[in-house]
């Protein structure tokens, strides 16, 4: 599992990187953003420099509390069947493990999403005032992606972490 998630999220980290720089080609220079309560205009460059820093500090955060959450101190896991995940250090390792994956799941979800405000953005500013269209099948795997971050916590009422193995010894 370690690896599907590394892996996803390394995967979203490429096609975020594509997708800014082809939508920062194909925008108009100045994007007239109108959310009904308010109107406001920013440029080419400060679409493309506030979704890049948006990604830079949410996959950082993300990746620190991911590697954070093997230091937390027994009383503070606060988890589903928190007195059996902390019972033992095996247990305590299955715990993190599962919470470690599901912070890069979370980031892959997150640049997934980020993905898709750009392509819509682009479909709405398109140089060229034309309509993409095609970006309509794009959020319905993320709405997967979505609902399979709550799997881990649904896992972590499960209270045999060796349950798989066991089957397999069978």
């Amino acid at each position: 599992m370690k690896f599907f998630a590394r892996f996803s999220w390394f995967l979203s980290l490429l096609g975020f990187l594509y997708n800014l720089f082809t939508t920062y080609g194909n925008i108009q220079q100045v994007l007239v953003i109108d959310m009904q309560i308010f109107t406001f205009a920013i440029s080419r460059n400060q679409y493309f420099f506030f979704f890049l820093a948006f990604f830079l500090v949410l996959n950082l955060l993300l990746v620190m509390l991911g590697r954070m959450i093997p230091s937390i101190p027994k009383p503070l896991f606060i988890v589903p069947q928190a007195h059996f995940w902390t019972s033992s250090k095996s247990n305590r390792g299955m715990a993190n493990q599962i919470l470690t994956n599901w912070t890069w799941v979370i980031a892959a979800t997150a640049n997934y999403f980020m993905m898709y405000w750009m392509l819509v953005l682009e479909d709405t500013f398109h140089y060229e005032g034309g309509s993409q269209s095609a970006i309509g099948w794009f959020y319905k795997p993320g709405i997967l992606m979505a609902v399979s971050m709550l799997f881990p916590i649904i896992r972590l009422f499960i209270r045999n972490p060796d349950l798989l193995a066991q089957r397999e010894r069978e």
